[in-house]
Parts: C-alpha cells; structure tokens; sequence
C-alpha cells in the first residue's frame, strides 16, 4: 500500500480555497525560494513563483504559525503550482493563517 497521497489533477475541488496572498518561504531538495501563495486549503495550495518543478515533486512550504510542512505538486503551468500537502492541515490552524494575513 502506498503511503503518498493520491493527487487529483482533473481540477476538481475536494475541498473549499480560500484567498490567501502572502511570501512564504519554499524548499525542494537544496534549492529555496520566496514564493507567493494565492490561494489555500485544508489540502493544498495554489503558488506562484519562478521555481521550477515538477508534477509529484515533494517541497516544503513554511507556512505563518507552524513548522515546515511537506507537500507534492499536483500541477504546474508555467510560474504556478498546485500542491497537495502530505497532511491535511486542520481547520483551525487553516482558519488562524488566513485570518492572521487578514
């Protein structure tokens, strides 16, 4: 059984974004960037940015308020990103980082 999640690339929504524009700090083996994340979710985030990668590549996003959290990337067009974080973040922390950023 596989332990990574299960990456759904066809658009649909599983669960609700929320606009959220802020510079967060990024990382993909040694390489690290500023980025900006546009939209997020329980599940995942919507970044943009000039750092290559790839579909399935794992990063780590360093989110206000909490540790560095591991995620994959779900898709890529051009200078934008999806990622899907390996865990779901709960709704309270979800709900204290878009409130904070208010």
């Amino acid at each position: 059984m596989s332990i990574e999640p299960q990456f759904q690339t066809t658009g649909g929504r599983r669960a609700d974004r929320f606009e959220f524009a802020a510079e967060v700090q990024f990382r993909s083996g040694s390489r690290r960037a500023a980025v900006q994340v546009r939209d997020i979710s329980v599940l995942g985030a919507r970044i943009s940015g000039v750092f290559l990668v790839h579909e399935h590549d794992l990063i780590y996003l360093k989110l206000p308020m909490i540790e560095p959290i591991p995620a994959r990337v779900a898709w890529t067009n051009s200078f934008e990103f999806g990622c899907e974080f390996e865990r779901p973040l709960s709704g309270v922390i979800l709900a204290a980082i878009t409130t904070q950023n208010k």
